[in-house]
């Protein structure tokens, strides 16, 4: 595949990795450098299989939706093992934005919960972005769930 016809690959999916970024690391600059850092492992991990794959115009659409969810999910694995890390050693990020309630949350239960309420993931597809095993997804959805519920409900009450 040419490098044109990668990136016409992968253009469409860019807006959701920066929306994920932004989860993981609620900063617009650090969210911009995981992005580009996530996309960068991916294309050095991935290489041989991106130069073998066909060229963009003899897909099919089916074949172009699924292509750009595998490179889509292998973009957010390497986000996800590179911005949780960072996002551990960045101190004070829920002062910088108008959502405290949710930026508070843990960084590995805000991205659960963007990656199956925003982007419709199964639970097994998560499990394998994030690495983590099934009931400890299962843990932080529901978990991350109940604090936004119960943090909701205690600021709606008279």
């Amino acid at each position: 595949m040419k490098r044109k016809d990668f990136f016409q690959l992968v253009r469409p999916v860019t807006e959701k990795l920066y929306r994920v970024a932004y989860t993981i690391i609620p900063d617009d600059l650090q969210a911009e450098q995981l992005v580009i850092d996530s996309f960068n492992a991916f294309l050095i991990k991935e290489k041989k299989m991106i130069l073998a794959s066909r060229e963009y115009e003899s897909m099919s659409k089916k074949e172009l939706l699924v292509k750009r969810r595998t490179i889509f999910k292998n973009i957010l694995f390497h986000m996800t093992q590179i911005g949780v890390r960072r996002s551990g050693q960045l101190t004070d990020q829920t002062q910088q934005t108008d959502f405290k309630t949710y930026f508070g949350l843990e960084a590995k239960v805000r991205l659960v919960m963007t990656l199956r309420f925003d982007f419709q993931f199964t639970v097994e597809e998560i499990e394998e972005i994030t690495g983590m095993i099934k009931y400890e997804v299962i843990e932080k959805l529901h978990n991350g769930r109940f604090l936004l519920l119960s943090e909701i409900n205690r600021g709606v009450q008279p």
